[in-house]
């Protein structure tokens, strides 16, 4: 059942976490006129109160943006997360005098949207996943390097005058945002085309479209699509053939044809995005701790409890551990 829904003429917007992702959405929001607060802490949040959020690359803005500190009272229609998996519960107790109406994960990985509900009740949460991203400069400027996809839909599936408003405010803004009828589906298949990103972009440091294009990493690219997409049939979710990377196609094909599909999308990708980096290799590269166990970790355990065989899975997540233990 979901929550009651009073069309608005302006939503108030709340995101949480001032990272790449989030300052693109809120600067996009703020520039267009919509109400838009950024939960931010530290040096970050007083860079953005000085100087607003400064965008380069696909979009080139400065926009003023109001900064909530943890702690701090505030309210809002929509609750955007954007923090990494493992500052969920931190960022949630930051805005606990926050009640939102309507909350929102675009974090990584497909148990994102369970400490939402666990907080404000599945009536008030829908699902979502940003095929969005930029990189978050030393200097404090973001850089926007894609713009192709942010569906929202209801988790039990289905329209709703709520998605269409929040897609709306977003689109308006210049976002790519889209309603979904089918968001889990659209939430395993962005996973399933994250996690083979995901480990190389850690052993190797390279950009996104060498990892694609590259014949090597493109055979366990291709690996652990079909390993992934293994993970989602066992749990009776249906993966979607994205645009340019035919993950099932991917998945069904002897590794030589998976491996020719990758880095046929590499190529492609390499014109679009040849600065993109995946968001954990920016972590990795400041010395942030990564989401590992969120991504990895959670498909080897739950491999394990299905009884699917993930060994290049199983492989990459022994490999990256050790990048977020302390040096002895």
């Amino acid at each position: 059942m979901q929550a009651p829904h009073t069309r608005r003429q302006s939503m108030k917007f709340l995101i949480l976490g001032a990272g790449a992702l989030g300052s693109i959405l809120a600067a996009h929001l703020a520039r267009a006129g919509t109400s838009v607060a950024l939960l931010a802490r530290g040096r970050r949040a007083d860079h953005v109160a000085a100087h607003g959020v400064a965008l380069t690359g696909l979009v080139d803005c400065t926009v003023p943006v109001p900064v909530v500190r943890p702690g701090e009272a505030t309210d809002a229609d929509v609750l955007i997360l954007c923090t990494k998996a493992f500052d969920t519960a931190q960022a949630l107790d930051g805005v606990r005098l926050a009640r939102p109406p309507i909350a929102l994960s675009l974090q990584n990985g497909v148990l994102k949207n369970d400490e939402l509900v666990a907080r404000y009740g599945a009536d008030q949460v829908l699902g979502a996943t940003a095929s969005i991203s930029g990189e978050l400069l030393d200097d404090g400027t973001t850089r926007f390097t894609m713009n192709q996809a942010l569906p929202i839909g209801e988790l039990g599936g289905g329209p709703s005058a709520r998605v269409a408003d929040i897609v709306g405010a977003l689109k308006s803004s210049g976002i790519a945002a889209e309603a979904s009828d089918d968001i889990r589906s659209v939430e395993w298949t962005k996973y399933a085309g994250f996690l083979p990103l995901f480990a190389p972009a850690l052993l190797t440091r390279q950009y996104t479209w060498r990892n694609l294009s590259d014949p090597d990493t493109a055979i366990a690219i291709a690996r652990l699509i079909r390993e992934t997409c293994a993970l989602a049939a066992a749990s009776g979710v249906r993966i979607l053939d994205q645009k340019g990377l035919p993950l099932n196609t991917i998945a069904a094909a002897p590794p030589e044809e998976g491996a020719r599909l990758v880095r046929s999308f590499g190529a492609v990708f390499g014109q679009r995005a040849p600065l993109h980096r995946v968001s954990a290799l920016q972590d990795l590269l400041r010395g942030g701790r990564l989401e590992v166990d969120a991504i990895l970790g959670y498909a080897v355990a739950l491999g394990r409890r299905l009884g699917v065989a993930v060994p290049t899975i199983e492989t990459c997540h022994q490999l990256c551990a050790v990048l977020n233990r302390p040096q002895e």
